[in-house]
């Protein structure tokens, strides 16, 4: 029973209370009548079985009843004497048109005519996408309409592969509502549509795709080199995105934004490659270039796969630096991503709530959440937000969370499993492009994460992880995969020597963060390239194989700072 419903039945308990204190008059053939009830309004005016219709009006009395044409609804509570609730009762039918009657326990009633239709649910989302995808056991939650307020008949049906449907498990009450329900994607489910029932019909379903842990080795790095960027950068952005072309085959694509070269020139340049079956690029081409120069900002993609947009989805330059040593703006383009991964113009949408550089941003469930980075002069904050995307693209304004515990910039921020982790970085106002390694004094070793609430999209309380890497270090790159975080390169103790240049951890179902091991071996990313770096890029993917990657693109050079490179390397 949800919140209001409960906060209802509390409130009509003290008015039967109230009434039967008030009133002790004989009931059955001697009582009274009282005046007759009146109808207002009947709310939602479509729904299915379970659906919690609120009637409104005057002259309600305790044991007033509610009929849905000829079936009583059950659950019928009063508020005061001016609104009932009830639930919609089985045998309605879906595209059917009924009355509602309030009846007074005195023979006393009135009928709103033709107040409710019946319909069938409507599915809209899964995980705040219409191309959802997730491992077994993994939590999903499906918007729409017409769900019912309690569950009753209602399931959520994904395929078994063969033909059949599995029933998701509804672990409790609240977790089905009118508009949302919370499940996990069910043992047994296989690829294929997904979709809610409930006691007046089916829903139209969406595409579920049923994933699988990719196969990620970190303790055996071998770096492969593959197509080198267009130019030598450094605080530039990557961004991998998924596209489906116009046969409906997705292609992965990674695009590059921003950066500068050795002269820190902000430049406006973007460029776009195809990840190949294998994990490597194919040739880079030249996409719609930035409105302005751009370095040290950040960059999302919303798409069908992770929000709730329409097309192919679209891309997001956010914050950053503008000219050489100059302000952090508050900027944020936006450009359309077109079916054959082209783009289309950069526009402006709702600016960050202050100017940033070489902070966090990750896009989770059609939301963007932004902590930290550096603001004015280089100043660390600690700040975190949120802001929505809806089907057109469009930002919403930018929601405070909760602060992360310490201010901190130049550190990497993923999601993984509905929580945030913030990775390292640096407590003190230095230069981006500053190479030096100071010890541990300001340089950040810890990790804390924060969990989403599903629901509401809100961030929960930063917990300071128990383990941390195992050296305090920035400008460097932390990504998620295959259930881990990998950590690579960057400003940290002995980095002139290649030591400790990657690290990993597992991530643990709690959100917690297991112990860091080393995963550099012999082949290391200096032994490859030729050089340590810090101020990269890097994404991480999967490959047609289920195999998960991580790619390091470009970056500065720890051993001579300002000889940016253009090297591109994979695992």
């Amino acid at each position: 029973m949800s919140p209001r419903r409960m906060n209802v039945v509390v409130t009509a308990l003290a008015t039967l209370i109230g009434v039967s204190a008030c009133h002790s008059s004989p009931t059955g053939l001697n009582q009274q009548k009282g005046p007759a009830p009146t109808a207002l309004a009947v709310s939602p005016s479509t729904g299915t079985v379970g659906t919690e219709l609120r009637v409104t009006g005057t002259n309600f009395r305790s044991g007033a009843t509610v009929e849905v044409g000829n079936f009583t609804a059950t659950a019928a509570q009063l508020s005061g004497d001016t609104a009932a609730f009830a639930l919609v009762p089985s045998g309605v039918q879906a595209n059917s048109t009924y009355s509602v009657k309030l009846s007074n326990s005195d023979g006393t009633s009135v009928t709103l005519q033709n107040a409710f239709e019946a319909v069938a649910p409507t599915l809209r989302f899964v995980n705040s996408a219409t191309k959802p995808s997730g491992n077994a056991g993994s939590t999903v939650i499906i918007d729409g309409d017409a769900f019912g307020d309690v569950q009753g008949p209602g399931q959520v049906l994904f395929s078994d592969g063969a033909g059949g449907t599995v029933a998701a498990t509804i672990a409790q009450a609240t977790d089905w509502t009118n508009t949302f329900i919370v499940t996990t994607v069910p043992a047994g489910a296989a690829s294929g549509p997904v979709a809610v029932m409930t006691g007046t019909g089916t829903s139209d379903s969406l595409p579920f795709t049923v994933t699988q842990n990719a196969t990620f080795s970190p303790s055996t790095i071998h770096w492969t080199q593959t197509q080198a960027l267009p130019a030598a950068l450094s605080g530039h952005r990557a961004q991998y995105v998924p596209i489906d072309d116009t046969t409906g085959t997705t292609v992965q694509y990674v695009y590059v934004s921003g950066g500068a070269g050795n002269d820190s020139v902000p430049v406006s340049d973007v460029n776009m490659a195809v990840i190949q079956q294998d994990g490597s690029l194919g040739t880079w081409s030249s996409a719609t270039a930035l409105p302005a120069g751009r370095t040290f900002h950040r960059m999302v993609a919303a798409t069908p796969f992770n929000s709730e947009v329409q097309g192919s989805g679209y891309l997001y330059a956010m914050g950053g630096i503008e000219t050489k040593n100059g302000q952090p703006t508050t900027t944020v383009y936006r450009a359309q991503l077109n079916n054959d991964g082209t783009l289309g113009s950069w526009t402006e949408v709702t600016p960050l709530p202050a100017p940033l550089h070489s902070f966090g941003a990750v896009l989770f469930r059609s939301a963007i959440y932004i902590a930290g980075g550096a603001t004015t002069d280089n100043a660390p904050t600690a700040s975190v937000y949120r802001a929505t995307i809806d089907t057109l693209g469009n930002l919403s304004d930018w929601q405070p969370m909760p602060d992360l515990p310490s201010a901190r910039a130049y550190f990497d921020f993923q999601t993984f499993g509905g929580y945030l982790y913030a990775v390292g970085g640096d407590t003190a106002a230095v230069d981006p492009n500053d190479g030096n390694y100071t010890g541990n004094s300001t340089k950040l070793a810890s990790v804390i994460y924060a969990k989403i609430d599903l629901r509401s999209g809100d961030v929960g309380s930063w917990v300071v992880n128990l383990s941390t890497m195992q050296k305090a270090r920035s400008k460097h790159s932390a990504l998620v995969a295959g259930g881990t975080i990998f950590v690579s390169a960057g400003l940290y103790a002995a980095a002139g020597t290649g030591s400790s240049e990657n690290s990993y951890a597992q991530i643990n179902s709690d959100g917690s963060v297991g112990s860091f091991a080393g995963a550099t071996g012999s082949n290391t990313l200096q032994s490859v390239a030729g050089v340590n770096l810090f101020n990269h890029a890097a994404i991480a993917y999967v490959d047609a194989a289920g195999v998960a990657h991580v790619m390091i693109l470009g970056g500065d050079d720890v051993n001579a700072p300002g000889k940016k490179q253009a090297a591109v390397l994979f695992y």
